[in-house]
């Protein structure tokens, strides 16, 4: 909306259009309206600090109230704008003047031309909320009012008032696919998405997907179906939708980043990169100033794949996380403390019977909540245990446990009066109740504390409750975040636990148990890390993480066993999985029993293989009907995953391995005709 050049800001000249566009939707008298704006004017003009006098103000108020009205869609003219013609050079001047208009205003400077379309937005603010719906549902405001109106009551955090505008711009029928209804689609998708309407989007995409024939907007749809079924994991669900967006907008510049992140999201880092390098290098003969974001994300992805993703998503959640993944990138350069390795006889307990209990809990992942309920509890009932029923650990030398030195102990206490995060229940990644480590006041709490205190980067339960908070991101499914935010934070807890144990003294058949809670955050992060890496298709390094936190904890809280057993198998190491399996000889894992039996028979030992099977096909009978069948419906999995024994179980296993077996004929054939007794 331009204002006139030297006379009014561009912020006051908008503030009088919308009040004047208020007082005329309750007024229909134009001298009443006249009379009464250039008052508004000349107290604007002396509040700008403008160079008017009463006179001057009075005939700008005429002049721009006269051009404010004639453009307005106003109730008494059935919302149509009614432009005021100019009066003949002989006629009197309309500004009161008792003057000629060729002798009075007929040379004053020209009043901008104002555009009935920018009016709307003000129109339809200033209405009642009733009568707003009426005129928004009739479809007589224009698709590009209804559009900036949307944008505006976005900004003024009334999202669904936004929704409401822009389900009108789409109407019962998409009456048009131009640039208007792309940007339309782009910003409603976005608020559903805040408003968490899934169900009203999908309708919307499918509906463009149905009606809208080949366009920008129907790429457009494409292209977000393309990244919401990535989400849900259909990768070739997703490329399909790709496909169709590129035939629908084969120039779309926006097609080559959407490629390079799906392409991240498959974890396909090198070709992600050659696509980068292609799309960048074509934004660049573009030369146009608008491509600068994407050119840069680009370059971002030659550089750092995830890296760039992990930007990207942090943008998308409004800017959470990004200050904990500026501070990860520099996190190595800081010396690593010194712990030390404590046998569990050596160590003290001495303190606080309740505080002791509190701890373990807290350690276990119990909320505070239910600690302060729970702990005196538990106290009683221990005082009511006679010493001598409390059973001796005779192994209890050989069981250590890592402690933090003092200075960094009294910051983890401070750390835990203002990080209002649990730990994670037991071996779960995630903590039991609803998080709300990623609002705004909240992270700016505990980010604060790790900016003014970069020492905490040296504690491995901070290092593990900020693991944790990126497993509540809310971008927490992208492996590129985990990768560029949580890993460089679980690693450097490897990197403390393993300078730990070259330094200290320990016997051979020492151990770190996961039953000791003050070893759980630095297992816990080992754990985290040999998922990361076996996800990433580093399997090297997730088998050395994996046989590592068996050694530590030979009971394997975490059941990592599964994973490297089938490691061992995929890289043909047959006799490393027979030991592993011998080490859980009762393991009720498919992967376990099962896979001892394919790898004896891959070493020839064939007896053996037979008893072996016998045993597996006893144990987990629904996993042998499952691997011998040539096609088994897909199992749908509860919220806490499968039982052991059951379809879903035997269903996940055939899914995961069945390949191995098919390549194996001897093997398969031995599960075949082994029948469960």
């Amino acid at each position: 909306m331009a204002s006139r050049d030297g006379l009014l800001p561009q912020d006051a000249f908008h503030d009088l259009v919308e009040t004047a566009v208020e007082r005329i939707i309750v007024t229909e008298e134009l001298t009443d309206f006249l009379g009464w704006f250039s008052g508004v004017v000349y107290r604007r003009c002396l509040l700008e600090r403008v160079s008017v006098d009463a006179g001057g103000a009075k005939l700008l108020g005429v002049h721009l109230g006269r051009s404010i009205w004639g453009a307005t869609p106003a109730p008494h003219n059935d919302f149509k704008p009614v432009p005021l013609p100019m009066p003949g050079r002989n006629q009197p001047c309309f500004c009161g003047s008792g003057q000629k208009y060729k002798r009075c205003c007929a040379g004053a400077p020209k009043m901008p031309v104002l555009n009935p379309t920018e009016l709307w937005p003000m129109v339809i603010s200033a209405l009642p909320p009733k009568k707003c719906k009426e005129i928004v549902a009739s479809g007589q405001v224009p698709v590009d009012s209804l559009i900036i109106a949307a944008g505006d009551a976005r900004l003024e955090d009334r999202p669904r008032t936004a929704v409401r505008f822009l389900e009108a711009v789409f109407g019962k029928k998409i009456a048009g696919k131009d640039e208007r209804y792309d940007h339309a689609l782009n910003l409603i998708c976005d608020l559903y998405d805040e408003l968490g309407r899934t169900r009203k989007k999908l309708e919307l995409l499918d509906r463009i997907r149905s009606e809208v024939p080949r366009s920008p907007l129907r790429s457009s749809a494409f292209q977000r179906l393309a990244t919401i079924r990535m989400d849900k994991g259909d990768s070739p669900g997703a490329w399909d939708a790709f496909r169709e967006a590129q035939r629908n907008a084969p120039g779309d510049p926006l097609l080559g980043v959407l490629e390079v992140q799906l392409l991240l999201a498959e974890n396909r880092s090198d070709t992600a990169r050659e696509r980068a390098r292609f799309w960048r290098k074509r934004l660049m003969r573009l030369n146009d100033v608008a491509y600068e974001g994407l050119i840069e994300f680009l370059t971002g992805v030659i550089e750092d794949p995830h890296e760039a993703l992990a930007g990207v998503l942090v943008e998308a959640a409004d800017g959470a996380g990004q200050r904990l993944l500026e501070m990860v990138r520099s996190i190595n350069r800081r010396p690593l403390p010194r712990y030390a390795l404590i046998p569990d006889s050596a160590r003290g307990h001495n303190a606080d019977p309740e505080e002791a209990i509190a701890k373990q809990l807290r350690g276990m992942g119990v909320s505070d909540d239910d600690i302060r309920t729970m702990a005196p509890k538990l106290l009683e009932q221990a005082r009511d245990i006679e010493p001598e029923q409390t059973p001796v650990d005779d192994a209890q030398d050989a069981h250590f446990a890592l402690e933090a030195p003092k200075g960094i102990q009294l910051l983890e206490a401070d750390w835990r009066a203002i990080f209002p995060g649990d730990k994670p229940f037991s071996i779960d990644n995630f903590p039991r109740l609803p998080s709300c480590l990623w609002e705004a006041d909240v992270e700016e709490q505990w980010m604060g504390f790790l900016e003014r205190h970069p020492e905490a980067f040296d504690s491995i339960d901070i290092l593990d409750d900020l693991a944790t908070a990126v497993e509540v991101h809310p971008m927490n499914d992208s492996f590129g975040l985990r990768e560029s935010m949580q890993q460089p934070l679980i690693l450097r807890a490897i990197d403390i636990l393993r300078q730990t144990i070259e330094q200290a003294d320990t016997p051979d058949d020492w151990i770190l148990p996961w039953s000791d809670v003050d070893n759980r955050p630095s297992l816990r992060c080992l754990y985290r890390a040999q998922a990361l890496a076996e996800e990433r298709g580093d399997i090297e390094t997730a088998r050395a993480h994996a046989e590592w936190l068996i050694d530590l904890n030979p009971n394997d809280n975490h059941g990592v066993r599964t994973s490297l057993m089938n490691i061992c198998l995929r890289t043909g190491d047959n006799e490393a999985a027979v030991a592993l399996a011998a080490r859980f000889p009762d393991d009720m894992f498919a992967e376990l029993a099962y896979g001892r039996v394919l790898a004896l028979v891959r070493i020839g030992r064939k007896d053996m293989a037979a008893e072996a099977a016998r045993h597996a096909v006893d144990v987990l009978p629904n996993v042998r009907s499952y691997l011998i069948r040539k096609r088994a419906r897909q199992l749908r999995l509860g919220p806490h995953g499968f039982a052991l024994g059951s379809k879903e179980q035997a269903w996940l296993y055939r899914e995961e391995m069945r390949d191995l077996w098919l390549a194996e004929p001897e093997a398969m054939e031995l599960i075949r005709r082994t029948k469960p007794t």
